[in-house]
């Protein structure tokens, strides 16, 4: 049986001709797909389905496609895909920052979207509790403990911080280091998003991101410390 027939994607799309395009072809491809017109239809369908991956376009006729990206990140349960028209530099990074796994721009090759989405899933499923226990083993530092398999670090009284899948890849590549230096290729390569040809750029705001979370969740500085011209390294002391 194919991979692909195990995986359900949903696409969140209001151009009806485009979106009967990805069912089609992604059908083709033997992937589960659902559809959705617009943000009500997607709520119905996301009570009713979990979905492995959404394909998301940030324009809707009745909500805001980066407001629904950050409540999914905060979530931490869906990979998301987002699909748009917008081709600046901005909105990319704006997605990116906003938690999105990887970004499409329209008009773009079918073919070549399924291989991004079937490299993405395979390497989630690789990541899976079933897959080898070092990559899914959780990493300590100081009074805090990265848990891989469940996308968050957990400290002190219950504290907890939830992380994006690329926000974790990124975090664990770090730790397991040891306090070695880590490139930006290196860093974009240990994530499981398909990353785009600027894919050390998006490795920089990942970084900011995780700095954000961190400093806001009171887990002493500095962590992440930048090399200049050569990468990152992580210097929180194991206990």
């Amino acid at each position: 049986m194919d991979l692909a027939s195990s995986y359900k994607v949903l696409v969140l799309e209001d151009d009806a001709a485009l979106r009967a395009v990805l069912r089609d072809f992604l059908s083709l491809m033997h992937y589960q797909v659902f559809e959705a017109a617009d943000l009500a239809s997607f709520r119905i369908l996301a009570d009713a389905e979990k979905f492995d991956l959404l394909l998301l376009d940030l324009n809707l006729p009745d909500g805001d496609g980066l407001a629904l990206l950050r409540e999914l990140t905060a979530k931490g349960d869906t990979a998301v895909f987002v699909v748009s028209g917008r081709c600046d530099e901005q909105s990319r990074l704006q997605a990116l920052e906003a938690g999105a796994d990887d970004y499409i721009v329209k008009p773009f090759n079918a073919r070549e979207l399924e291989f991004r989405i079937r490299n993405f899933l395979r390497r989630q499923s690789a990541r899976s509790p079933s897959a080898g226990a070092q990559s899914q083993s959780s990493a300590v530092f100081g009074d805090w403990r990265l848990q891989p398999n469940q996308y968050r670090i957990t400290g002190p009284n219950g504290a907890l911080v939830s992380l994006t899948r690329s926000e974790r890849d990124l975090l664990n590549e770090l730790l397991q280091a040891k306090g070695n230096l880590c490139s930006r290729r290196q860093l974009a390569r240990a994530m499981s998003s398909p990353m785009e040809t600027t894919s050390e750029e998006t490795v920089t705001v990942l970084i900011y991101r995780l700095r954000k979370k961190l400093d806001a969740a009171g887990i002493p500085a500095p962590l992440i410390e930048t090399v200049a011209g050569a990468g990152y390294r992580f210097v929180g002391s194991a206990p």
